[in-house]
């Protein structure tokens, strides 16, 4: 089995403790006083959604997407929606 780099929870917990803009999620209370964004994993909001691109694209995205702090997902989410506004009159 592969280990785990040690750094490797510290490093993801910082960076989602730096939250998105647009993440939408439910609040999650730990402590009276403190809260936090549940993982968009157990937000039922969410759904987990696979799909293949090509390595070059996904390489490129993910630099330009952690240069400005935002998750792929809610990039996803941007494009997916915007698509939906833009095709809405469309039925089949």
């Amino acid at each position: 089995m592969a280990k785990r780099p040690e750094n490797a929870t510290a490093t993801r917990a910082s960076y989602e403790s730096k939250g998105s803009a647009g993440n939408a999620g439910i609040v999650h209370e730990d402590r009276p006083g403190s809260s936090r964004r549940l993982a968009k994993s157990a937000d039922p909001a969410f759904m987990k959604f696979t799909t293949y691109i090509k390595k070059a694209t996904h390489l490129g995205v993910k630099t330009r997407l952690v240069s400005k702090e935002k998750e792929l997902s809610d990039l996803v989410e941007e494009l997916l929606s915007n698509w939906l506004k833009q095709n809405e009159s469309i039925h089949t």
